[in-house]
């Protein structure tokens, strides 16, 4: 039988030179309205990172463990099995922080029947009127303790909340994903009733018109496959390793494009995993490094980079978590004007592609609009090819925001010089 106590007793009698054991308690609730499955279930769930040290460097592991047979001798001695055929440069592990302080869990899902709360949140949620949405959420409750070889002992509850549908009007369909900390940041209801209305215009696109173009993104497009979406790139340029490989586009201190620190308003983001109820949040990180704010990108200059434990070892630095939710700063453009000669907002995009090195992407468009002195016409197909990176750091910013999952920021961008290819 696998237990903390047990696993940190052989961690301790192996003598491992630093280690650090967080325990997941979690209840999951899964309704799904396109499967007829109504689910719940709890269980135990375990992260293991050891380091261990030999006269020819230090060698890291990390091991996940879900199931609760087992020895817990076994699973130690499997990590560090890991951790010697990782050997690597010797390093030492940094003074302990103290974890952020962050809320993460929901007060109205801290008691009561996941399943049923799952159940009430998709009742309220309705396709309007000639659409269709088979809806599903998935509710998460849990008590995480953290515990170290340096002595760092840290408990914290979360919640997550995870819902999505596909969506129909007519003869086409979308799918949808959300995600949250708590039931009322989700807007699952807002983000069917947005589907919808871009299926209806979807149905009456025409075909792209190539040719030179400014081009706008707006949520949809900007966040397209969750998470960070386009603004990922930064966070790719962020990456300590990458960085000291020098396989990055910039360094520290330099501009993160051509003329990006000279425009009316430069570029800054910001990694903050200590924001409350944010899906990327977290007091500490699995490798027992506190979570903090730090910059990526200020005035449109390179600023910051994610350290790990490792990393930050190795630059003799404090480690901060990772990139884990983006604050992008706004700007102050208003909206797409009667007087731009050729504007192609997308609104949602089919893929995206970013090479991670030099931040060129392939944007295949679903649904966009052209607009050309004041007339908009929906068009669908088409793609855009651009150094992603340069476009973003010289875009212009709307002063209207959106909070979505691990993303705050602007809801739509201005890109000049771009060409719709078909």
């Amino acid at each position: 039988m696998i237990d903390r106590k047990g696993l940190v007793r052989v961690l301790q009698d192996r003598r491992v030179a630093d280690w650090v054991l967080t325990e997941r308690e979690q209840e999951l609730a899964v309704v799904d309205e396109r499967a007829g499955l109504r689910r719940h279930e709890t269980r135990t769930q375990w992260t293991l990172v050891v380091h261990d040290d030999s006269p020819t460097g230090r060698g890291s592991a990390r091991v996940t463990i879900d199931a609760l047979g087992g020895r817990p001798r076994d699973v130690v001695e499997q990590a560090l099995a890991l951790a010697k055929a990782a050997i690597g440069p010797a390093w030492q592990s940094a003074p302990l922080a103290a974890p952020a302080k962050v809320a993460l869990a929901d007060a109205e899902l801290a008691h009561g029947d996941l399943v049923a709360a799952a159940g009430t949140l998709l009742s309220g949620v309705r396709a309007p009127a000639g659409a269709t949405a088979l809806r599903y959420a998935v509710l998460l409750r849990e008590q995480v303790s953290a515990q170290s070889h340096g002595g760092l002992h840290a408990t914290w509850a979360a919640t997550a909340v995870r819902g999505g549908a596909l969506v129909t009007a007519g003869v086409r369909s979308m799918e949808i994903v959300r995600e949250a900390r708590r039931l009322g940041d989700l807007a699952l209801g807002s983000a069917i009733g947005e589907a919808v209305a871009d299926l209806r215009v979807l149905a009456g696109a025409g075909v792209p018109i190539a040719g030179p173009c400014a081009l706008v993104l707006t949520g949809e497009a900007l966040l397209h496959g969750g998470g960070f979406g386009v603004w990922s790139v930064f966070a790719t340029q962020a990456d300590a390793v990458v960085e000291r490989q020098g396989l990055t586009r910039y360094r520290i201190g330099a501009p993160v494009a051509r003329g990006a620190e000279g425009i009316d308003e430069p570029l800054a983001i910001a990694s903050d995993g200590a924001l409350d109820f944010r899906v990327g949040s977290a007091p500490m990180g699995d490798s027992g490094d506190a979570v903090r704010r730090f910059a990526l990108v200020e005035g449109g200059r390179a600023a910051g980079l994610a350290l790990s434990p490792r990393e930050a070892a190795f630059r003799h630095e404090d480690p901060n978590g990772g990139v884990r939710n983006l604050v992008v700063a706004p700007g102050t453009w208003a909206g797409i004007g009667p007087d731009a000669p050729r504007v192609v907002e997308v609104r949602r995009l089919r893929s995206l592609a970013i090479d991670a090195y030099t931040g060129d992407a392939s944007l295949e468009i679903a649904l966009g609009v052209d607009h050309v002195h004041g007339e908009a016409r929906p068009f669908t197909g088409g793609t855009v090819r651009l150094d992603l990176l340069g476009a973003l750091a010289r875009a212009r910013r709307s002063k209207d925001v959106i909070r979505r999952g691990t993303y705050d920021g602007p809801a739509a961008v201005w890109i000049e010089d771009a060409e719709l290819v078909v």
